[in-house]
C-alpha cells in the first residue's frame, strides 16, 4: 500500500497536469488564439461571447484542480520526512496557491470587466467599448501566461518529487542476475 503522502503526491501530479496542461491547451488551441486581435473578422462583441463561453466552461474545472494541486503538494510536504522532497513538494504548493491568489487578484477583476461589457450591451455591437473590450481579451491572455507558468513549476515540483520518492528510486522487484 503506498504512503498517504505518495498518494498526496500523485493528487498534486494529476491535478496540477490537469491544470497546466488544460491551459496550456486552451491558450494555444481553441477559443482564446481564435478570437485574439488579428486573427478574426468575428465582431468584438462575439468575442466576448465566445470569451465568456470559455471562461464559464472552465473556470470550475481549473480552479478545483488548482486547489486540489496547492492541497495535495501541501499534503505531500508535511507528510514528507526527507528534506529535498519536502522543499520541492512545498515550492509546488507555493506556486499552486499563488496561481490562486494571482487568479483573485489579476485575473478576476479584467473577467468581471468583461461579464459587464457582455451583459451591458448583450450580443449587440460594443461600439466605443470595442478597443477595451479588445484591450481587456489582450490583458487577459497575457495574464494567463503567468498562471501558466505558475501551473508548470507546481507540476514539475510534483513530478520530480514522485520521482524522487522511495518508491520509485527503490524498486521492490530485485534486478539481481544468477550467474
Amino acid at each position: 500500500m503506498p504512503a498517504p503522502g505518495h498518494i498526496a503526491l500523485v493528487a498534486g501530479l494529476v491535478s496540477s497536469s490537469y491544470f497546466t496542461f488544460g491551459n496550456i491547451g486552451l491558450a494555444f488551441c481553441g477559443i482564446m488564439p481564435a478570437i485574439a486581435r488579428g486573427q478574426t473578422t468575428l465582431p468584438v462583441a462575439d468575442r466576448v461571447v465566445l470569451w465568456e463561453f470559455f471562461y464559464e466552461a472552465g473556470k470550475l474545472h481549473m480552479l478545483g484542480a488548482s486547489v486540489m494541486s496547492a492541497v495535495a503538494l501541501s499534503v505531500s510536504a508535511y507528510l514528507s520526512s526527507a528534506g529535498p522532497l519536502r522543499n520541492v513538494a512545498a515550492a509546488g504548493a507555493v506556486a499552486a496557491y499563488t496561481s490562486i491568489a494571482f487568479t483573485l487578484l489579476f485575473l478576476l477583476p479584467v473577467n468581471n470587466d468583461l461579464i459587464a461589457m457582455l451583459k451591458a450591451n448583450a450580443v449587440k455591437s460594443m461600439g466605443p467599448k470595442e478597443e477595451h473590450a479588445l484591450d481587456q481579451l489582450d490583458k487577459w491572455r497575457a495574464l494567463h501566461r503567468v498562471r501558466i507558468v505558475l501551473g508548470l513549476i507546481s507540476w514539475l515540483a510534483s513530478a520530480t518529487a514522485l520521482l524522487a520518492t522511495d518508491a520509485i528510486i527503490k524498486p521492490s522487484i530485485s534486478l539481481k542476475t544468477n550467474h
